[in-house]
């Protein structure tokens, strides 16, 4: 009996070392980030209101590398909320005035929410990804807008070009168990081709998308048929110590309406930026030129805009343009402006002009300083006419590294209000100044 178990346990051992292995290697990173908030007029009014708030979240990706060329990457964020901001199930505190402390409209942010399940394999036919993850990301970080749909995206090399092909669910509601025949064939979907080359110095792109918004389709949501062609170049180059990029968003659609009584509408838009930095000694010096085309009020066939605009990832400034303010700040600060132009979050509507110096006097510092312009393209609004100054804003930023993985940053921020914000130029309003102060505590693992 002992030969045999000898012999078995032998055979076993073989068996196992000529098996493939079946391990997953799982590798994990992320951020947790502490941002404290002060605005001191975010009205831009003379009754000077300020607002002050924390804010917190933690967000966690985890790679599972399956085999080689094959892996399975998630991400969730957990408590994504503002300090004193009760979690769901809690008892809030007693209410002042009708006001209850502690609650808000993105109270259930305190729970984890699943962000990305995007599973990547290769093939002899080219690389695949399939899943939900962040999209609409493109070039420059201008004019895009990362959020998160159902997309299947491939890429393969073709020369010294990598070619890519994709599809995007964008909106879904023809799934009959869920609305029932009333929104059959009404979703949303996205078609992709692009061309990206690199070389040493040099990258360039140019994509492709058409977009059939049928969404609006049954008559509760619109009644018409949107649909769109959208054309981006982009450049990044190197030349020295000279670096400049540029992108250019071009939009043409239209927008059918199918009860036979309302006229269909042309949709184009235009935006594009071009950014230029040079190296000079310990720091840089660089300025920018951005547009976000607004609509002409002479053309009433057409919709001038659509589609294209600074995106939700640029944020040019402490203040203006400044999706982490309007956004990320749940709506605390910002300014009112009356779906005129938006001057928190996209670009829209505008022309900007800014320029920025920056210096690391030692190894874990760095400062950088920005002097920014920026005024409306198109004033008549609605049949209404503003003032084109929007404002110009100067903003100071520093950082230090606690550790390698843990930074420090504070802001500065000093917004002076064009007379945009005035409104009616028949019946000006009085506005006032405004300034930020931000500072984040950045833990990267």
């Amino acid at each position: 009996m002992k030969k045999l178990l000898i012999v078995l346990l032998a055979l076993g051992m073989v068996l196992g070392f000529s098996m493939s292995a079946a391990a997953t290697d799982v590798s994990v990173s992320g951020t947790y980030r502490i941002v404290g908030w002060y605005d001191n007029n975010s009205s831009l009014n003379e009754a000077n209101t300020a607002n002050a708030f924390y804010r917190q979240r933690l967000r966690v990706s985890t790679v599972f590398q399956v085999a080689e060329g094959l892996k399975l990457t998630t991400r969730f964020d957990a408590l994504e909320q503002r300090w004193g901001q009760n979690a769901p199930g809690t008892q809030n505190a007693p209410a002042v005035n009708g006001v209850t402390p502690g609650y808000s409209n993105d109270v259930a942010s305190g729970n984890v929410t699943m962000e990305q399940t995007q599973l990547d394999f290769t093939t002899p036919y080219g690389a695949f990804s399939v899943g939900i993850f962040d999209t609409n990301t493109w070039g420059l970080a201008f004019g895009n807008n990362s959020f998160k749909v159902g997309r299947i995206s491939w890429m393969a090399p073709v020369g010294p070009i990598i070619a890519i092909a994709g599809f995007e669910k964008d909106y879904e509601l023809d799934a009959k168990p869920i609305s029932g025949d009333t929104y059959a064939d009404a979703d949303t979907d996205a078609y992709i081709l692009a061309a990206v080359l690199q070389k040493e110095g040099l990258e360039g792109g140019l994509i492709w998308k058409y977009v059939d918004a049928a969404q609006y389709r049954p008559a509760a949501l619109g009644g018409c048929d949107l649909t769109a062609h959208v054309l981006s170049p982009y450049v990044k180059a190197t030349v020295g110590p000279d670096y400049v990029e540029a992108q250019l968003y071009y939009a043409s659609g239209a927008r059918e309406y199918e009860d036979g009584v309302t006229a269909d509408l042309d949709l184009t838009g235009l935006s594009f930026i071009v950014e230029a930095k040079m190296d000079a000694g310990p720091g840089y010096v660089g300025g920018l030129i951005a547009y976000s085309q607004g609509d002409d009020p002479a053309t009433t066939d057409e919709t001038e805009g659509s589609f294209v605009n600074g995106g939700w990832d640029w944020s040019p400034c402490l203040v203006l343009f400044n999706d982490e303010l309007n956004y990320r700040a749940a709506g605390d600060l910002g300014h009112d402006t009356s779906g005129v132009a938006n001057t928190d979050g996209q670009m829209t509507n505008a022309w900007l002009y800014q320029i920025y110096a920056g210096m690391s006097p030692m190894e874990k510092l760095s400062i950088r300083g920005s002097l920014t312009f920026a005024y409306l393209d198109e004033d008549v609004i609605g049949g209404v006419t503003y003032d084109d100054e929007i404002g110009h804003e100067v903003d100071l930023q520093a950082a230090y590294k606690i550790f390698d993985n843990l930074e420090y940053s504070v802001g500065f921020g000093y917004f002076w209000a064009g007379d945009f914000y005035k409104g009616d130029k028949t019946s000006p309003s009085n506005i006032d100044d405004e300034y930020l102060l931000v500072h984040k505590l950045q833990l990267s693992f």
